[in-house]
């Protein structure tokens, strides 16, 4: 029983010390936004005894004087005033389908390829093949290069080649 109190009173000590802890660090930060407020506004009484005084005239060159304006020559340069063009991450053609095999033939290779899309859908595939929009350009004894036809953000006709490793 008297290891149960002796933690009770270690446990009750450590709430009182973070709550002391809590409440100065309370008081100080109220204190310290107080005290600045204070600094900050002058007085009611400065302000009622303050009259408007004339303005201040600043200087000015006479017209013989006066520079002419600044222009910016961009000279090749891009311009830093406007709002840079930043093309978006192009996503690469995907290619769903994944090398579960590579056999070797007579004369070439053959793959053995899973659709991801429609899970199980197999096709066993050689060069010049094409499996779902991608034509097959090389199969190696660990890998498949794939061709895909996709277009850019402007419309242009891009070629881009997918290699897909046995079971990735």
């Amino acid at each position: 029983m008297s290891l149960l109190k002796q933690a009770l009173k270690v446990v009750s000590l450590r709430v009182l010390i973070w709550a002391l802890g809590s409440v100065l660090v309370l008081a100080l930060t109220l204190f310290s936004i107080y005290r600045y407020k204070r600094a900050v506004t002058p007085p009611p009484s400065s302000l009622a005894r303050a009259q408007p005084g004339p303005a201040l005239a600043l200087p000015t060159l006479p017209p013989e004087q006066t520079p002419p304006p600044v222009v910016y020559q961009s000279r090749g340069r891009r311009d830093p005033f406007l709002q840079p063009r930043v093309a978006a991450p192009q996503k690469g053609p995907e290619v769903n389908l994944k090398v579960t095999g590579i056999v070797q033939g007579p004369r070439s290779y053959y793959a053995l390829v899973e659709s991801e899309s429609p899970t199980g859908t197999g096709f066993v595939i050689r060069e010049n093949d094409v499996v779902e929009s991608a034509r097959v350009l090389k199969i190696t004894k660990d890998s498949v290069i794939f061709q895909v036809e996709t277009t850019s953000r402007e419309g242009k006709p891009l070629t881009r080649r997918v290699q897909k490793h046995i079971g990735l």
